[in-house]
């Protein structure tokens, strides 16, 4: 990947932004790096009213990226802190977009963040979990995005449903009354997005360094595929200079 101008995170970063639109509001979890960079570049470029509400603050303006949001470095300033009575309110009164990330991702969206195997109380392999999960179903979309993509990641069935995609499909998405949904899943392979008609996961364009053959390797279940595969545009120059020398100085993306 030596030969390409960027890195996958760089990559997964750009494609998030350019779907941005100026004037929403939109949130991140802690560990949001590639998110945050997404939001910081989509207002240098062309969405500079792109309001930010995360872990506990509102419109940060890092000077550089850090790993996690909860690092009080990371907020470099910002333009007011919250309470959990604010952060959570966010949920109740919806957001434009949200972003997570999962340690299984299926082909409905469905993020698990607590278990993998056995049971939620006798599991093989505990996850975080996740503190308000409301963001998934008040969100008018949301964004997957996660630095790993293999079958133990994209799996046909998510083992516990920690945040809902489109469930089993439309018929249990619309019973269930929810709303919004994922729109975009960016992994450093690929992009994928989701068909209107059955809610399933399909691939919608492949980084210039990988291929259809080695996404569908590394995915468990049947990817919809059409007969061309659009390939991944890179960054532009100018988008490629404000983030590495305005959003993230320090290479973090490059790591």
């Amino acid at each position: 990947m030596s030969r390409y101008p960027c890195s996958p995170a760089e990559m997964q970063a750009v494609l998030l932004a350019r779907d941005l639109k100026d004037g929403e509001l939109g949130a991140a979890g802690a560990s949001a790096a590639i998110p945050m960079a997404a939001m910081m570049l989509a207002r240098l470029t062309h969405a500079p009213d792109l309001q930010i509400a995360g872990e506990m603050f509102v419109n940060p303006r890092p000077r550089q990226l850090w790993n996690s949001m909860l690092d009080d470095r990371a907020l470099g300033a910002c333009e007011a802190a919250e309470t959990f009575l604010e952060l959570f309110g966010h949920s109740h009164r919806g957001l434009d977009f949200f972003f997570h990330n999962g340690m299984q991702i299926d082909a409905f969206g469905n993020i698990n963040l607590h278990h993998i195997g056995g049971t939620l109380h006798k599991p093989k392999m505990r996850g975080p979990g996740a503190a308000n999960i409301s963001y998934a179903a008040t969100s008018r979309r949301f964004y997957i995005c996660t630095g790993n993509h293999s079958q133990r990641t994209f799996v046909p069935r998510a083992d516990f449903i920690t945040s809902p995609g489109y469930l089993d499909g439309p018929e249990s998405y619309h019973a269930a009354g929810l709303a919004g949904g994922p729109c975009l899943c960016v992994t450093p392979l690929a992009a994928m997005d989701f068909d209107p008609a059955t809610l399933r996961m399909r691939l919608k364009s492949v980084h210039p360094w990988s291929s259809v053959d080695e996404v569908v390797a590394n995915t468990g279940f049947d990817l919809g595929i059409g007969e061309r595969v659009e390939e991944t545009r890179l960054p532009s120059e100018n988008e490629l200079s404000l983030l590495r020398t305005r959003v993230d100085p320090k290479g973090l993306l490059r790591r």
